[in-house]
Formats: C-alpha cells, sequence, structure tokens
C-alpha cells in the first residue's frame, strides 16, 4: 500500500503544474465557516500534500502537529495560512465524536437578536422622542388636548 500510496503522490506531482495551480482558503466575518477556493490544478496539489502527511502520522509523537510547507501555489493573502497543519487523530471516528462536540448541522445557523441590541433601539427610540419634542414645541399641543 505505501507503494501505491508514493505512486499516487508522485502521479499527483507530476501531472499538476504549479504554475497553473491556485489554493486557498478564506473564512467569513464571524470566523466560524469557511471556504476553500481552488482550481483543479491546486486541490490535487493540496491533495498531494495531505497523503504526503498521512504518511508522517506514524512518525510524529502522540500530539504534536503536522505542519504544511507553504507553495507558491498556496495563496497566503487570502487565508490559506488558517490551515497551518494537521493535528494526527489515532482513534477511530466513533471514539473521537463520543468525546467531541459535533459541529452544527445547519451550515449557516440563524443567529438570535441579543438584548442588548434591543435595549439600544428603544434607547434611541426615547432619545428620538425627546428631541422631537424639543425641536417643535407645537407637537405639546397635541399630546395635551387627550
Amino acid at each position: 500500500m505505501l507503494a501505491d500510496l508514493n505512486s499516487s503522490i508522485r502521479y499527483l506531482e507530476e501531472t499538476n503544474d504549479p504554475a497553473d495551480a491556485y489554493f486557498s482558503y478564506s473564512i467569513d466575518d464571524t470566523g466560524e465557516y469557511g471556504l476553500i477556493k481552488a482550481n483543479k490544478e491546486g486541490l490535487r496539489l493540496y491533495a498531494a500534500e495531505i497523503l504526503r502527511k498521512s504518511q508522517l502520522i506514524d512518525d510524529v509523537h502522540r500530539g504534536e502537529p503536522i505542519f504544511f510547507t507553504p507553495h507558491e501555489w498556496m495563496d497566503g493573502e487570502t487565508g490559506c495560512e488558517l490551515i497551518a497543519g494537521i493535528l494526527p487523530q489515532y482513534d477511530s471516528r466513533r471514539e473521537i465524536r463520543a468525546v467531541q462536540i459535533p459541529f452544527p448541522q445547519e451550515p449557516f445557523p440563524q443567529k438570535k437578536q441579543p438584548v442588548l441590541l434591543f435595549v439600544l433601539m428603544c434607547i434611541t427610540g426615547a432619545l428620538i422622542m425627546l428631541a422631537t419634542l424639543k425641536a417643535f414645541p407645537n407637537l405639546r399641543l397635541w399630546v395635551n388636548i387627550h
């Protein structure tokens, strides 16, 4: 299997030109969700990098991350450095998920409006009403009629 893996890595690197490859990673404003922006050459070269790192997992000590080497086809200006490396996990998926809290199932969960925003809106409304009454003293006559 190791020979097949080395053959696959070599094939990906030989058939995809780094000069044409593009790979970047960006996140939304909240920092919760990310997107990979890449062309097929960039994805294939990134896959070769991941396969190469998979060969190193047994060689590193437990808990040590394996860092990626920067390449010219990785666009660091758009956040590619956010994926700095891999933290190897040695347990099965069932064992890992039993310990960790899973990610939300919705891709973009709806956020609830904070109470502070409501309070600020009420204060702003009250200030606008006071300013209006001070700016237009004739409105007080209408208020006092009732």
